[in-house]
């Protein structure tokens, strides 16, 4: 029998998926890049598997469908946008190779730990069902999500068109095998900064656009100092953060005639996203007048917190990683943010869960094959603790970690 589940990581890591580089950070869910992977990479290959029920849906998405439709759903969800490790000198190469430190083979490739990981392991579990044929009493959705613009757009038009709604929704995404319960909100801020471009040699008055731009940060740093002191027992603290700042245009010896500063703005369950921008326009009020600053709000993502009432819903999940790494199963929150508020806030209980990132973030990307076997078997094993199935092939108990 063929390594369905090693050669479909393979082969997905070879296979372009990321942002392209530049200060658009942000890729829509039909960019000719994600159609071309969803479509002729990726949708296949479930076919191929012999997956009868494909769920075409909005956003360039699909989910496969097995079970009765009734009874409990569960959803897992892997994502296609590749987002990091972006100075990779070989992102996809595909290649398996033993990286300096560790004693054992890894697949290399970028995306492989966000995405790649996650979309050969839903093959492997529509292989196995499709083959199998196990009676599910309910419904297992495996859905592809396309998700690039750092919103909830995807997943909320995907939960629109689901024909059933998921009681658990399990996002597939690197978190060292814990299961994170929660994580933070977010939403970008854009500081305009206009003036007049100058030679470098008579500047205008008050310094022109960088002199500005230079106060404008100089007030974020406060501004950041202040929202720090909102802090949450378990999901840490808020944040106001510029991470980039692009002026224009790039010519010799010309101050710029405009700035743009983009601040990450990380936000706690009860604050409002919209309200942050009029905080930091208060924030930046009696600015030397030599040039005009304007703030607007950009994307979102929305915090999330894991109902503490449904953590029966989890059981299957910890059981799975207690039987296979022999020790129980960690709950922790994520320190970035991601999808998970999205279906939270529509009152989809939601965790994420998969293999650990070992690469630095912008250099190489790469995970132990025997971490990707280990996610495939958790997830296997978790959906047939969920839905009640024999599974003679893997049986729950065997341990492959200490």
């Amino acid at each position: 029998m063929s390594d369905l589940l090693l050669e479909s990581a393979v082969d997905l890591a070879r296979i372009p998926s990321a942002v392209p580089p530049g200060a658009n950070t942000l890729i829509e869910p039909d960019d000719p890049l994600l159609v071309d992977y969803v479509q002729k990479h990726l949708r296949p290959r479930f076919v191929g598997v012999g997956c009868r029920d494909v769920l075409d849906l909005p956003r360039n998405q699909f989910a496969v469908r097995f079970g009765t439709g009734a009874g409990p759903c569960l959803a897992l969800v892997a994502y296609t946008p590749t987002q990091h490790h972006n100075l990779m000198a070989d992102p996809w190469s595909g290649r398996i190779a033993t990286p300096p430190g560790i004693d054992e083979p890894c697949l290399f490739g970028q995306g492989i730990t966000q995405n790649k990981v996650h979309q050969a392991c839903l093959l492997s579990t529509a292989a196995w069902l499709s083959r199998s044929d196990p009676e599910l009493d309910g419904t297992l959705l495996l859905c592809i999500n396309n998700e690039g613009r750092s919103s909830h757009d995807c997943s909320n038009a995907l939960l629109d068109a689901l024909p059933v709604r998921p009681d658990l929704m399990i996002q597939l995404f690197p978190t060292a095998f814990a299961i994170s319960t929660g994580n933070r909100g977010r939403i970008d801020l854009h500081v305009d900064v206009s003036g007049r471009a100058s030679h470098s040699s008579t500047p205008p008055p008050g310094g022109g656009v960088i002199a500005t731009a230079r106060q404008v940060l100089n007030r974020i740093d406060a501004l950041d100092a202040d929202v720090r002191r909102r802090v949450h027992p378990r999901l840490g603290h808020e944040h106001a953060v510029p991470y980039q700042v692009v002026f224009e245009p790039l010519a010799p010896h010309t101050l710029p005639a405009s700035a743009r500063i983009t601040v990450d703005r990380r936000l706690l369950p009860g604050t409002d996203p919209d309200g942050t921008a009029d905080e930091l326009r208060r924030a930046l009020e009696g600015l030397d007048d030599h040039c005009e600053v304007t703030v607007r709000p950009g994307v979102r993502m929305l915090p999330a917190e894991f109902p503490a009432d449904r953590a029966a819903l989890l059981e299957p999940l910890e059981r799975a990683v207690g039987a296979y790494r022999g020790s129980p199963a960690a709950h922790t929150t994520y320190g970035g943010t991601f999808d998970a508020g999205g279906p939270s806030a529509r009152g989809v209980p939601t965790v994420m869960f998969g293999v650990p990132e070992e690469g630095d973030l912008l250099g190489d990307d790469f995970v132990r094959v025997s971490d990707l076997r280990l996610q495939d078997r958790i997830v296997q094993d978790m959906v047939a603790t969920f839905f009640g199935i024999e599974r003679a092939e893997v049986p729950s108990t065997r341990r492959l970690r200490p």
